[in-house]
């Protein structure tokens, strides 16, 4: 099935408005980003000194809480490759949109 120009062009506008909103939540990730580097050198620093474990601290074991906020940096850290992606997507989409001929 072939489409035309224009069909391509009203099916990408729809992609444009669904990646500039999720390119919009950049901020919030790098946010998070920060607070979780924080949190994983405020563990390091507690373990370093030999701090217990607050007492409403869900996890067993320094280890266990290092491991599970390493574990959300790495997926905050895919969440903003993943947007850099989209960045570059939306700029194709954007110049196919305004350059493609209305045949």
């Amino acid at each position: 099935m072939s489409m035309t120009v224009g069909g391509a062009k009203a099916v990408i506008e729809g992609v444009i408005i669904k990646t500039q909103k999720s390119i919009e939540r950049e901020v919030s990730y790098l946010k998070e980003l920060a607070d979780d580097k924080a949190t994983l050198s405020k563990i390091e620093q507690m373990q370093a000194d030999g701090e217990p474990l607050p007492v409403n601290n869900p996890y067993g074991s320094f280890s266990e809480w290092r491991d599970a906020i390493e574990k959300e940096i790495r997926t905050g850290q895919n969440s903003l490759d993943r947007i850099d992606v989209q960045k570059a997507e939306l700029m194709a989409f954007n110049y196919f949109v305004e350059t493609a001929p209305e045949a």
